[in-house]
């Protein structure tokens, strides 16, 4: 009887230890289901959460119409986590989102950027096979974030897409600063706020992250490293002088993109862009920006355009005026002189816009050059709207004697004393360089070209525009243009110079 007795005593000890295991086991689940809940914003799980919550990782969609919504990006597959002994170690959340990406499949720059690297060995502990997947894992990240944004055309192209989400959706998110901000702070350099907060670089982050967890435990680093069979240098996150500068450049129009949504009425000042120019001089700024969007130097850079995306007007970042320095030293981003708002191309074909529809266009950045048919009256309104910005004239293509925007700007350049002004300001950097020194000759009476091969391109201007039908000139050294008659001087040898006048009275309001 008596050991009866002790056979049930047993039995119902054995039952109590297993319900407290069991009470145990659901309580931890619980407290993980709650704290994943806290990390994604939510409130604590309840009755219909799953009892593991899924790897995901915020980020904005590229466009409103994301069916993802904003916000919101998945590392890899939703799996459930392998059944795991009662008293096993419990994968924090944070090592959890760490290992579902990886360097191929899973992998999101930006969903990267985000990865909360800070507490990742902290919840490993002294596991050796888990530090070594950490250790591994890290470095695979580091070479593929490398190649990603030490590539000119892998960060132009992503630049490029991170401006389109901009024009996008960034006047639509009233949390664009800060999901933005999140992200993409730190991808490319160090995103620095002047008095404020430092985010350091993605690759010092991550090769951080590999040397803590090469160092923690009761294996030594060296040693780790020889066990895990790597045996590259640590310096992987190192840059030349020239990779660094074009981080940095890149980082600083992520910065101003995060910083300012767009605003559709007007440009969109690049604060941290032209700080950056202040300490790394114009030049090279420019030199880099033109490496991204593989542009000229001397800018505009275009950084979207209505032939790849027939959604959005041309965006160009303008470079600042020669010469501008301190706070007068700023670059912005604005609209081209190709794109319109809401994809259309070119002026307007509606006769009845009139002057208003015309002006219109302009502001919106129709390209002349595009146009069928185009006024004096255009070219006026072309070029006080860029003399207001700050900004120069559109480079004519290479066919643009053909265009039909080119007569009616040429007879205001031979007529109009104050639009040759207004011209000179606003004038396109580089070749063709016939025109403005035209309009240089005319405005100032005389001229004697700075570079020696200028007097051949202004010869040509003048050139075109003697009457074919009017046979060889007597002299070869005098043109009659118009009212205009204009002497060139010199030789090759000593320089040329020109000299101007006018024969007949100017038009009425003109100062001659």
């Amino acid at each position: 009887m008596a050991n009866e007795d002790d056979g049930a005593e047993i039995q119902r000890e054995r039952e109590r230890r297993r319900t407290a295991e069991r009470q145990r086991i659901q309580e931890d689940r619980e407290h993980r289901r709650a704290r994943a809940a806290r990390l994604r914003g939510a409130g604590p799980g309840g009755a219909e959460e799953p009892a593991e919550p899924p790897v995901d990782t915020p980020a904005l969609s590229p466009h409103p119409s994301d069916p993802s919504g904003p916000g919101r990006a998945a590392l890899g597959p939703e799996e459930p986590l392998a059944a795991r002994d009662i008293g096993g170690r419990v994968l924090g959340p944070e090592l959890r989102r760490f290992l579902a990406a990886d360097a191929t499949d899973h992998f999101d720059l930006q969903a990267v950027n985000r990865l909360p690297l800070g507490g990742v060995v902290l919840e490993v502990g002294e596991d050796p096979e888990l530090l070594g997947e950490v250790a591994g894992r890290a470095a695979a990240m580091m070479a593929r974030v490398k190649q990603e944004v030490d590539d000119p055309l892998n960060a132009g192209a992503f630049l490029r897409s991170r401006t389109l989400e901009w024009y996008r959706s960034s006047s639509l998110s009233p949390a664009w600063t800060k999901d933005a901000g999140e992200r993409w702070a730190g991808l490319f350099a160090d995103s620095r706020t002047s008095g404020g907060k430092l985010h350091p670089w993605l690759l010092h982050r991550l090769r951080q992250l590999r040397q803590q967890a090469e160092g923690a435990g009761k294996v030594s680093s060296r040693l780790r490293r020889t066990l895990l069979g790597d045996r590259r240098d640590p310096a992987l996150a190192s840059r030349s002088a020239h990779q660094q500068i074009v981080g940095e450049v890149a980082q600083s129009i992520l910065d101003d993109l995060a910083a300012t949504p767009r605003d559709p009425a007007k440009p969109t000042p690049m604060v941290h862009l032209s700080e950056l120019a202040l300490r790394r001089q114009t030049a090279t700024v420019n030199d880099a920006l033109a490496l991204l969007f593989s542009s000229p130097e001397t800018g505009p850079f275009v950084v979207l355009h209505p032939n790849r995306y027939p959604d959005c007007e041309e965006l160009s970042i303008r470079p600042p005026q020669a010469g501008a320095t301190g706070a007068a030293l700023a670059y912005r981003l604005v609209p081209g002189a190709t794109g319109r708002r809401g994809g259309a191309r070119g002026r307007g074909s509606d006769p009845a816009e009139g002057e208003s529809g015309a002006a219109g266009e302009d502001e919106a950045g129709g390209s002349l050059w595009e146009a069928d048919h185009v006024d004096e009256a255009a070219w006026t309104r072309e070029a006080e709207s860029h003399r207001r910005e700050r900004r120069h004239l559109e480079t004519p293509p290479k066919d643009f004697r053909n265009r039909p925007a080119y007569e009616p700007l040429r007879t205001l350049v031979l007529a109009s004393a104050e639009f040759r002004k207004l011209f000179l300001s606003v004038k396109w950097r580089g070749r063709p360089a016939g025109l403005p020194l035209l309009a240089a000759l005319l405005q100032r009476g005389k001229l004697a070209p700075e570079v020696a091969t200028d007097h051949e391109y202004l010869d040509a201007e003048l050139d075109d525009l003697v009457p074919s039908d009017a046979g060889p000139r007597p002299d070869p050294n005098v043109w009659e243009v118009g009212t205009w008659t204009v002497r060139r001087e010199g030789s090759h040898t000593e320089g040329f110079r020109y000299l101007a006048e006018r024969g007949t009275p100017a038009r009425d309001g003109e100062s001659a």
